[in-house]
């Protein structure tokens, strides 16, 4: 069977940032590159992309510098609509909610197929009503909305009338180089941007504790990223032994090779690609067990564990019971490895070329091209 080569436009807001959604989009742009056309349209750009991507890849930006989507709306719809005409797409993917405002609408005066791609969960606004309105703008428009968990599709379907047009993709693994699990390595490791959302603040009261009820434990806090909250928590951190900041890297290998374990203290998250990096090299893992991600890739007591959110001394005990045991760790980093096959990029990629060669009924908000 001969399989229809299609041309797939991914929208995003940028792609300069060493983010998940920036690294899960380049993973599945550069693997649908292999068998499909593949565009990438950034609302603005910011230079190079933080993440490699396939030669292939033809990049185009509707503004050279950031616009208000409110006072510049029908600029924006304008824009993408003209380049998804001239690039001849066959679908968008809309990657994060809030561009379903104006995404849809081109998509459907240019008469193709239109999916959203959620990288957050439904719950999680940010206090932003624009990403609201978008949400319900995508359940009611958007041909498809793919969704990175079980349980945001639920949320999804409780909260909106998509029904049968979720489907749950998760993030794919990023290829890391075959590392492989040091049991002696002596550093915990956190990883993501320095903002309220991922928690370090609660880290770094959980270390606290830890680190006063056995000041001779030799192991090492190491936080890896940059963001708005970088020079308070750095500030918190001074009186707190073993804390080491390094800043954002595109290439994580070597944090991942030094690692013993990986934490997330996240008030709350869609997907954590940090917690499937960590899993698919066979890193243990403690991690809040916010509404959605980390249960979906941690199974408590056999990878890793799973702690009530912001429960700071259930989570300093779980996370010394696992530093202080070799043979434990060792356990659960064999069992992440087999868990984690599941999130390898062969069958994600699978599923996302399934979805494009769904058929599409040509939307009723087409343009006559007279």
């Amino acid at each position: 069977m001969i399989v229809k080569k299609r041309k797939v436009g991914f929208l995003i807001q940028d792609m300069a940032n060493l983010g998940g959604t920036e690294r899960s989009a380049s993973i599945i742009m550069n693997g649908l590159a292999e068998s499909n056309d593949v565009y990438l349209i950034e609302a603005y750009s910011r230079g190079k992309s933080a993440f490699s991507l396939n030669d292939s890849i033809k990049s185009f930006s509707l503004f050279k510098s950031r616009k208000s989507l409110i006072s510049a709306y029908i600029l924006y719809v304008h824009k993408l609509y003209n380049l998804i005409k001239f690039m001849k797409l066959d679908v968008l993917v809309i990657v994060e909610s809030t561009h379903a405002l104006y995404g849809i609408l081109a998509t459907k005066m240019a008469g193709i197929r239109c999916i959203v791609w959620e990288h957050f969960n439904f719950n999680v606004d940010l206090g932003k009503k624009k990403r609201r309105v978008a949400r319900y703008i995508a359940a009611k428009y958007a041909d498809d909305i793919v969704v990175l968990t079980s349980r945001d599709r639920e949320i999804w379907k409780e909260k909106t009338d998509a029904g049968d047009r979720i489907t749950v993709i998760p993030n794919a693994i990023p290829d890391l180089n075959n590392i492989q699990y040091n049991k002696d390595a002596r550093t915990v490791v956190a990883i993501g941007r320095l903002t309220f959302q991922k928690g370090f603040d609660h880290l770094l009261l959980i270390w606290d504790i830890l680190k006063k009820d056995n000041p001779s434990n030799d192991w090492t806090l190491k936080i890896v990223g940059d963001g708005p909250e970088a020079v308070n928590l750095k500030c918190n951190s001074l009186k707190i032994p073993d804390v080491q900041f390094l800043p954002s890297q595109e290439n994580v290998a070597s944090i991942y090779k030094d690692a013993g374990i990986v934490v997330l203290t996240s008030r709350y998250e869609g997907l954590p690609m940090v917690l499937l990096e960590a899993a698919s090299v066979g890193i243990p893992i403690v991690a809040y067990d916010c509404e959605t991600g980390p249960g979906e890739i941690v199974e408590d007591n056999k990878t890793g564990y799973l702690i009530k959110p912001f429960d700071i001394n259930g989570f300093a005990s779980k996370l010394l019971t696992l530093m202080s045991d070799n043979n434990l760790r060792e356990f659960f980093s064999h069992n992440a490895k087999e868990s984690a096959l599941k999130f390898s990029q062969t069958p994600i990629i699978n599923q996302w070329q399934k979805i494009l060669e769904t058929p599409h009924s040509v939307s009723s908000f087409k343009q006559d091209d007279d």
